[in-house]
């Protein structure tokens, strides 16, 4: 699908006052009223219907850009000697929160390449973006740092945040920004394979929420950044990057115990994958369950997911594996994992083993959790949501639930982040959080 507008910008947040869809939403942390409310530039959120209408006209990377074909994205083989969050290499670079360039972070920015874990618990290379804002921080005790968790992006090594971001092109740029103007700093990871050329581990918790955490390390021990360990720490995101966030958390207590983590806001999560399989099977957003069969098969050798592929399937796996979300979300509408593969693949002893593992809500995380989702969420359903707040409050977890009435899932990020992130900056200035467990 050929994008028609300077959509890179759609996400790019020129402050705009919000439209009708927002006035009828009630969610939390947006006043409708407000002529400083940011909403997408270049989109009309009140003839939304569905999450797909919001992504349609958006921008991608170019994979033979000279951002994306940049050197700096290749590990070095063999990977050096270290530990978790060490820094391979780095670069300063300027982000951007639109094509033009109109928009900018007022902040020092470096490219970062760092070790983390995969879900295998073997090293990996991972890339992402550190940014320290330029003004002094005026706060008490030392600048937060807050990991950015990303929504979907694509499988395309090209689909990096960090390589995005350069072009002014990543949708997400706005709520980066919002973190950057508050003083905070901010720390985005790229994943595995976005940015490195190795297979994109799309919704696997374990090398997800690794990375979130590394990159928390990373952005510490970055020459230049000085951000001290104990800096109060933060990690927020939506849908792909809510499950991220979400497993940030629940590993951290033993995975990073060093890290001073606070709190953890996470919107839109896509909990049960089972039960999201479910609800997009068939669907405008088939592209999506392709996406995460095509993660875990990448993440654990043993699912082979490619013996049992169509012929059909492998022509769509071959372009998924290529392209950004807005280029290969088409090729799932109406799809289904009968289309693609001859048997029922997730159903398997094997695929079940996988995706419980990487099920969240069984451990409680030490910091508390802010988790939000909409009742009208038309891609990741409310009720397995909704369950996972239950989850961790058995678990023994502080939990602030919140039920909003954002309308579709994307509707949902642009309407409810802000509610998010207001409740982190009150954990990482030290105020006590509630529970409604």
């Amino acid at each position: 699908m050929a994008a028609t507008t300077a959509a890179g910008a759609l996400f790019a947040s020129l402050t705009l006052t919000a439209g009708p869809a927002f006035a009828e939403t009630g969610a939390p942390g947006i006043d409708p009223a407000d002529p400083d409310t940011t909403a997408p530039q270049g989109v009309d959120l009140g003839d939304a219907e569905s999450t797909y209408d919001l992504l349609e006209d958006l921008e991608q990377p170019d994979p033979d850009s000279s951002e994306a074909q940049n050197d700096f994205y290749e590990p070095p083989e063999p990977l050096p000697d270290g530990e978790p969050g060490d820094v391979i290499r780095a670069e300063p670079y300027e982000p951007k929160t639109d094509p033009l360039g109109v928009g900018t972070f007022p902040a020092d920015a470096w490219r970062v390449m760092y070790l983390s874990t995969d879900a295998m618990g073997d090293p990996m290379a991972v890339t992402g973006t550190v940014m320290v804002p330029t003004d002094p921080w005026e706060g008490e005790g030392e600048r937060p740092l807050v990991s950015y968790a990303i929504g979907t992006h694509g499988l395309g090594s090209h689909c990096a945040p960090s390589v995005g971001l350069e072009q002014g092109l990543d949708y997400e740029a706005a709520m980066m920004k919002g973190v950057v103007d508050s003083g905070k700093a901010l720390v985005v990871t790229d994943y595995e394979g976005l940015g490195t050329p190795d297979d994109h581990t799309y919704m696997v918790g374990h090398s997800q929420g690794a990375a979130v955490l590394d990159a928390l390390r990373a952005a510490t021990r970055l020459e230049g950044a000085d951000l001290g360990t104990g800096s109060p720490m933060g990690v927020t995101g939506f849908s792909q990057g809510g499950g991220a966030a979400v497993w940030a958390g629940q590993m951290q207590p033993e995975y990073a115990p060093d890290l001073t983590l606070e709190g953890v806001a996470a919107g839109g999560v896509p909990a049960d994958l089972t039960r999201v399989a479910e609800n997009i099977d068939g669907s405008l957003y088939f592209t999506f369950l392709a996406f995460a069969a095509y993660g875990y098969d990448a993440a654990y050798p043993e699912l082979e997911l490619e013996e049992h592929l169509t012929y059909r399937g492998q022509w769509m796996f071959d372009k998924a594996s290529e392209g950004c979300m807005i280029d290969t979300l088409p090729l799932g509408i109406g799809k289904s994992m009968d289309d693609v593969v001859d048997t029922d693949l997730i159903a398997t002893p094997e695929w079940q083993a996988r995706l419980e593992e990487n099920k969240p809500g069984e451990t409680p995380p030490e910091a508390p959790l802010y988790l939000f989702h909409s009742t009208g969420d038309d891609v990741i359903p409310f009720d397995q949501a909704e369950e996972l707040s239950e989850d961790y409050c058995e678990a023994g977890a502080t939990v602030e639930w919140v039920e909003t009435s954002s309308g579709p899932h994307m509707l949902s990020f642009f309407a409810d982040t802000a509610g998010a992130q207001d409740w982190l900056g009150e954990r990482l200035a030290g105020e006590p959080a509630e529970s409604t467990c």
